[in-house]
């Protein structure tokens, strides 16, 4: 997948910016403060329709303004030509148009245009809580997978009407059948496939581990559900179990305690938690693995190259691990940086295909000389 052309209007501090990139390597260098980052998330924006850096979209909204609008270009590794436009308005909303028709469920969308990011808050996925690791899987696998993103949904509301009839003051057992019966089964292909997706990565991640410190550590990530399963029992049966056992604890808590939306995904080096022994630099090695892996992921899956974005990571690293980094991805295809160094990229060997720069000051964008 390769981004021919964007436009931002409204968008953070661009009032009207039109962008044409190129495919391989595309930096966008500058001081900080002047609109780098939200280059990325313009683009992160338009192929999720939402943000990596905030959840509410009237933060994005230039000052004075009551909307903005993305649009986009792009051209897929079989030469088929795309676009696709995003909006926002304070008084109507986010609309969508994708090859110029209105898309009314922004599920049917999600995956079109593959991203991975990776940005300094990454480092959360591994030192933060369980919801980080459990939505990197959900953002992955939703982008990989129409189905997995509908049986997401379909738990998620489930979820939503069985919470909420947890907090009635009076309640009969039978109010909740019919949504604990959507949870198990919607909820079961969710675990599934996300211990599938796992299996996967573990073994990507350990090699891209290897080839980036250069070291023999041991990595594992293991996926851990909510509710115990005895070996080889039926998953569906755990879970209905699972949620019968703990009823009147929900009750009490007034919110379901089991489920996917209670699981967590467990990173191990040498067989201890990264979360809890792990060195800042171990962290920021294994979680540029796991985008790799991600990134490898979704490029198998899709039979299309994700578009690359990375955020302003590259500052703490040396040469040869920013080196390895690059060359242990199978293909690239087209790659954003932001940096504040437009010289850092000479530290940099064997970064093959062509590199092109844009110089970011004040919400405009100038292109200099490629390299």
């Amino acid at each position: 997948m390769v981004l021919l052309y964007v436009k931002l209007h409204n968008f953070r501090n661009y009032q009207e910016e039109e962008i044409t990139f190129h495919p391989g390597t595309n930096i966008l260098f500058g001081q900080n403060g002047q609109g780098k980052t939200n280059i990325l998330e313009g683009l992160y924006y338009l192929a999720l329709t939402k943000s990596f850096r905030t959840n509410n979209d009237q933060n994005i909204v230039l000052a004075g303004e009551n909307y903005f609008r993305v649009q986009g270009d792009f051209v897929t590794e079989q030469g088929k030509k795309i676009s696709a436009t995003i909006a926002y308005s304070l008084s109507d909303g986010k609309r969508l148009n994708f090859n110029r028709q209105r898309v009314s469920r922004f599920a049917d969308y999600i995956g079109n245009i593959p991203v991975v990011l990776l940005a300094p808050s990454d480092l959360e996925i591994s030192q933060g809580g369980p919801h980080k690791r459990r939505q990197f899987l959900d953002i992955m696998l939703s982008q990989s997978s129409k189905l997995y993103l509908h049986h997401l949904l379909q738990y998620r509301q489930s979820l939503k009407q069985r919470n909420a009839l947890l907090q009635k003051v009076q309640l009969e057992r039978n109010e909740l059948l019919p949504w604990e019966e959507s949870l198990v089964k919607n909820g079961t292909i969710v675990i599934k496939r996300r211990l599938e997706a796992v299996e996967k990565l573990d073994k990507m991640v350990k090699q891209f581990y290897q080839q980036m410190s250069g070291e023999g550590e041991k990595v594992k990530l293991v996926y851990q559900t909510s509710f115990p399963m005895k070996e080889s029992e039926d998953m569906t049966n755990a879970f209905q179990t699972a949620l019968q056992k703990n009823l009147e604890r929900d009750i009490e808590l007034q919110s379901t305690s089991v489920g996917p939306h209670r699981d967590d995904l467990i990173f191990l080096i040498k067989g201890q938690p990264l979360r809890w022994r792990g060195s800042q630099g171990e962290h920021k090695t294994f979680i540029i693995s796991l985008k790799m892996a991600e990134y490898d992921y979704l490029q198998s899956v899709q039979n299309d190259s994700p578009i690359l974005l990375f955020d302003d990571i590259f500052g703490e690293l040396d040469s040869s691990r920013i080196t390895n980094m690059v060359n242990s991805l199978k293909k690239i295809g087209q790659v954003f940086i932001t940096t504040t160094s437009p010289n850092f990229f000479n530290k940099v060997k064997q970064w093959e295909g062509e590199t092109h720069f844009y110089e970011v000051k004040q919400g405009k964008v100038t292109v200099h000389e490629s390299s």
